[in-house]
């Protein structure tokens, strides 16, 4: 799976889109170019000499001309309109060459995340286009409403922190809209994404994205050099960062809400609407057969929280979900929540522990408010008042502590009144009265000594 990670170099990217550069595509609208000549010229322009550029691209067609022969009969099983030639062109863009950096998929994305974005365009303009021509050609895939996700993970930390002195800095806050400028490789199943995670001392370390909203992309494994699960997004997929869960276990979790939005070269590379999947009734559409070219639905077993085959559930320890049927064990009773210390909610459903009752708050001692769910803890019970000395009310709920018996009042020596809230202590009975003893009345209610018979 591509998962080379572009986030250094977005961070300069000129926030244009691929739309704005159009005319560079009109020539190949008629006549498409070869994969040949498109790889050949891609390479040329990025300075390579030409002798290992003919050796580089000889390779590249000859190796996946010989991983797609052996899977044609899978292809035409599944899809009615892909040929020879358009397999071989998917293959090649998930190839890897000795040198990684040649390979075909690097050259296209780093080139879609270039700060010159009309150089860049130039060098793979006509791959993308061909690519993108063959791409839709495909059904989108959609996950499974039982799933209901994409998992994208990346061996490195993204940015997620304000940097002051860093005007360049473009990180990933709650709330901001960005963009996935470059194609970018996904699956339904975090397990397999899991293995593109990067290695600290023996923990895995990295960023896991969860991709949820209007999510789809092209189910690519067939065609995939290596017979990965991939499910690849185009480029400028736009999405609302919906949470960010710091590191926990050299693990960043990155919640992402995408948009429908417009798709590039769409006006010129249109999309067949047999082509698209209503992801609202996928999976009515593939229990009755009615889809015979989408991808195979996983089987699920949240009805009967039996794992397939008879198996036993694995949860995996790092994503908590079963790596046989892909249930969430969490949710369904099978594992044990793992509470995120500075979240609080679970680092695999994202559920918020202390507001149902599976974890304790966690109270801050400024605000009374839990840290996690920010529920004010003396209003519920659950958190002792704080009362003010000064003026007699809870520093977290304004509640005025004497007057409902949850603090003691504080009588002013002069007035006889409570200080906080002004009632006279002994006109209740909750002090003695001070009797003048030349008029013989109290000094603070007026009550007449010789009235106490």
């Amino acid at each position: 799976m591509s998962s080379y990670c572009y986030f250094e170099e977005e961070e300069n990217i000129k926030e244009e889109s691929i739309n704005n550069y159009s005319n560079l595509f009109e020539s190949y609208y008629k006549n498409p170019p070869s994969l040949k000549i498109v790889l050949s010229e891609m390479y040329i322009l990025s300075e390579i000499s030409k002798n290992q550029v003919n050796d580089l691209v000889n390779e590249i067609i000859l190796n996946c001309e010989n991983k797609i022969k052996d899977r044609m009969d899978e292809i035409n099983n599944k899809y009615k309109n892909i040929t020879k030639e358009d397999a071989i062109i998917i293959c090649s863009y998930t190839y890897e060459c000795d040198d990684k950096n040649y390979s075909p998929y690097k050259f296209l994305n780093k080139n879609l995340v270039s700060n010159n974005r009309q150089n860049g365009l130039k060098v793979i303009s006509k791959y993308l286009f061909i690519f993108l021509k063959t791409l839709r050609k495909l059904p989108r895939y959609y996950p499974d409403k039982d799933n209901g996700n994409l998992y994208r993970c990346i061996s490195v930390h993204i940015d997620y922190k304000i940097d002051p002195l860093n005007k360049k800095s473009n990180p990933y806050l709650v709330g901001h809209k960005k963009t996935f400028w470059s194609f970018a490789s996904a699956s339904p199943n975090i397990y397999t994404s899991s293995d593109f995670l990067g290695k600290k001392s023996k923990l895995k370390s990295g960023t896991i994205f969860t991709l949820c909203g209007d999510v789809w992309g092209y189910d690519i494994t067939v065609f995939n050099y290596f017979h990965e699960e991939e499910i690849l997004l185009e480029p400028e997929r736009k999405f609302v960062v919906e949470e960010i869960i710091p590191p926990f276990n050299e693990i960043l979790y990155v919640r992402c809400k995408f948009e429908n939005s417009c798709l590039v070269l769409s006006n010129e590379l249109k999309v067949d609407d047999n082509n698209k999947i209503n992801k609202n009734n996928i999976n009515d559409k593939i229990e009755n057969d009615n889809i015979s070219n989408n991808k195979e639905r996983t089987p699920s077993c949240k009805e009967e929280i039996k794992c397939v085959e008879g198996k036993n559930h694995q949860i995996n320890k790092i994503t908590g979900i079963c790596i046989n049927c892909q249930i969430m064990g969490c949710e369904n009773g099978l594992s044990k929540h793992n509470f995120n210390k500075i979240s609080g909610k679970c680092i695999f459903c994202l559920i918020m522990g202390c507001e149902n009752g599976l974890y304790e708050h966690n109270f801050n001692k400024y605000s009374g408010r839990c840290n996690y769910c920010q529920i004010l803890g003396c209003e519920k019970g659950l958190l002792k008042h704080n009362f003010n000395i000064k003026n007699g009310r809870c520093d977290y709920c304004q509640l005025l502590g004497c007057e409902k018996g949850l603090s003691d009042h504080n009588f002013n020596k002069n007035s006889g009144k409570c200080i906080y809230c002004q009632i006279i202590g002994c006109k209740e009975g909750l002090r003695e009265h001070n009797f003048n003893k030349y008029l013989g009345k109290c000094n603070f209610c007026g009550y007449k000594a010789n009235n106490n018979t």
